[in-house]
């Protein structure tokens, strides 16, 4: 087993009993007050009128309660949206560190981890997804957005952004809008070397931000704040595929059924953008109104939220390889997750409507990915084996509906416990061999043998943040951190050259 690290070089009186005043003596009392004899009249009893009055209020008060939880009548709403935005002040995060730091420690190590193990490991170059103030030791301003490594971990190219100035102005935001407060979530490398990144926010509401464009030098060739996220696809032509989300009002019923939404303002009507390579919009798919006529409306009964029904994540787009593996499919379908379905479907690219879909055999999983024989590999956030982590790497068959477990196989200790809650990635290597495997809030990623399941290569994250804190004048004794992971992704030798990657790298 060798052992890599990414080379130092790069990195760098007691209260008184009653409401107070003079304690007044027991046998003391206002001479003007006439004491109430034993014998006092009938009239000084409880009236039972008043009380039956009292009882009549309190069955009209239930009676109400119970109309307004049924039927979503006053105050129901506001009662609603104080659960809410209890909820949201709950999760709002810390956010005097960059957003990808999952927590300070001062025995992480100063760099990333990198550790082979197996010669069976992959050789091709690696983009790694990074963030505002991430690797300043690279990107000495405003961090590195993303950056490409060979596998021993040394830095061939890395791009840096000027994030107080794309984040400066971003419309119809609500929250805590500071830079550092924004990310890229999924990222794609264009043919020309530059990116396309969906960007999320931190206490932001909401957390969907919109799509960048950068060239390979990190200048913005284009922007959208068009509340995309999650993870996006690019096709061999340039054309960007991004999930987006849309707030709507007023939809009591999907599909015209009896499924209630149970959310009156605010659900997520989510569908995918389509992008030209110039950043035109091409047009848009509801996946909201495809899943309204489809016939699968039972997936919709038991959400978790109802103003949450999809929670789109991930795009992969059916190639003309691919199509001819799987029955009624063609090349320009696209390969999605809905995570709060807990399902995986394969949807017609122009109108979105259903073709393929495998339910159930997963939770909450992200990021379905192409094998080249028309599997799928399929991040399976919490439907793994507790004793492993929790969370596993699903192949799905969908010419048969089935599913086998890839990773973690059974005796397998290499990489686990592995579980990552939510988010999550998987990238297929270029023959389809191999797949690197991404969890968000362990911070690694690792790359396994789709035959075996055999661990390969990992990649864990961490980071020496002092010239963070020396550029924000702040001083604390710990300045190592362990770091979230969004995404690793495969980089070949020709597309590195065509790119034109390496030319502007730094020593």
């Amino acid at each position: 087993m060798n052992y890599h690290d990414i080379p130092h070089s790069d990195a760098a009186g007691t209260a008184p009993a009653d409401y107070g005043g003079d304690p007044v003596p027991q046998n003391s009392r206002d001479d003007n007050v006439s004491t109430i004899p034993a014998s006092a009249p009938a009239e000084s009893a409880i009236d039972i009128s008043l009380m039956l009055f009292v009882a009549a209020l309190c069955l009209a008060a239930m009676a109400y309660g119970f109309a307004a939880a049924t039927y979503k009548l006053f105050p129901y709403q506001l009662f609603t949206n104080a659960k809410d935005a209890y909820h949201a002040l709950r999760e709002i995060e810390p956010d005097d560190l960059p957003p990808n730091v999952n927590a300070l420690d001062k025995n992480a190590p100063p760099r990333p981890v990198i550790r082979t193990l197996s010669p069976a490991a992959g050789a091709e170059k690696l983009l790694v997804s990074g963030g505002p103030y991430e690797f300043m030791q690279r990107c000495p301003t405003f961090g590195c957005m993303a950056w490409v490594i060979d596998r021993q971990g040394n830095v061939l190219h890395s791009w840096e952004v000027d994030t107080d100035k794309l984040f400066a102005q971003i419309p119809n935001l609500a929250g805590k809008t500071k830079p550092e407060n924004f990310y890229p979530s999924g990222i794609a490398l264009t043919p020309d070397g530059g990116l396309v990144m969906a960007i999320q926010g931190r206490n932001t509401y909401p957390f969907q931000i919109g799509l960048v464009r950068i060239d390979r030098n990190g200048n913005v060739v284009w922007k959208h704040w068009n509340n995309s996220h999650h993870w996006i696809a690019v096709a061999a032509d340039g054309t960007v595929y991004a999930p987006y989300r849309e707030a709507i009002d007023g939809k009591t019923h999907f599909g015209g059924t009896a499924v209630e939404t149970r959310c009156k303002a605010n659900l997520g009507a989510e569908g995918i953008g389509v992008y030209a390579p110039d950043g035109k919009l091409l047009r848009r798919i509801s996946l909201l109104d495809a899943v309204d006529k489809s016939d699968f409306s039972g997936l919709l009964y038991g959400l978790r939220s109802g103003c949450d029904p999809l929670h789109l994540n991930s795009i992969d787009i059916v190639t003309p390889a691919i199509a001819a593996k799987i029955s009624g499919i063609t090349a320009g379908d696209l390969l999605i997750s809905l995570r709060e379905l807990n399902t995986v479907a394969i949807i017609d690219g122009t109108d979105g409507h259903f073709k393929k879909v495998i339910t159930g055999r997963s939770a909450a999983q992200h990021s379905p990915r192409f094998l080249p024989d028309g599997t799928a590999l399929v991040l399976d956030n919490q439907g793994g084996r507790m004793a492993q982590g929790g969370s596993r790497v699903l192949r799905m068959d969908f010419n048969t509906g089935t599913s086998t477990t890839v990773f973690p196989q059974p005796g397998e200790t290499a990489e686990l416990p592995f579980f990552t809650k939510t988010a999550g990635h998987i990238e297929v290597s270029p023959d389809g061999a191999r797949a690197m495997v991404v969890g968000k809030d362990p911070g690694r990623a690792f790359e396994i043998d789709v035959a075996s399941g055999k661990a390969l290569w990992s990649y864990r994250n961490s980071f020496d943040l002092a010239p963070y804190f020396a550029a924000k004048g702040i001083e604390t004794p710990v300045t190592r951190a362990q770091m979230k992971m969004w995404g690793v992704y495969y980089v070949t030798d020709t597309q590195f050259k065509d790119a034109g990657l390496g030319s502007t790298a730094k020593p």
